[in-house]
């Protein structure tokens, strides 16, 4: 009898605790900067517009990575436009300065 005590005993907590099964795969928030899981490297986020990167572990706009590669100082099309800097990885954006529109870090 004891051992049927312990039997349900223990089907209970492994319910409980779960038998260690597949389970999805979390997935990160995909925003822009945030961080990214390894099953989620190189993979597109759901709207397509970022990817995961494998460099930075982070979401990475696609539009960016596309884009040519721009000097700081020099001027740019739009307002508030992003490109990577030239022999960088940092992000320069579109400002409006005393020359013009410019880029800046």
């Amino acid at each position: 009898m004891k051992s049927v005590g312990y039997a349900i005993v223990a089907a209970a907590v492994l319910a409980v605790l779960g038998t260690g099964g597949a389970q999805a795969a979390p997935s990160s928030v995909q925003r822009e900067g945030g961080p990214c899981y390894s099953h989620e490297l190189g993979k597109d986020s759901a709207d397509g517009k970022l990817f995961c990167s494998g460099l930075t572990g982070t979401w990475q706009s696609r539009a960016l990575t596309r884009a040519p590669k721009v000097k700081l100082g020099t001027p740019c099309p739009q307002l508030g436009a992003r490109a990577y800097v030239y022999q960088t990885d940092g992000i320069a954006t579109c400002r409006e300065t005393r020359s013009g529109l410019r880029w800046q870090w």
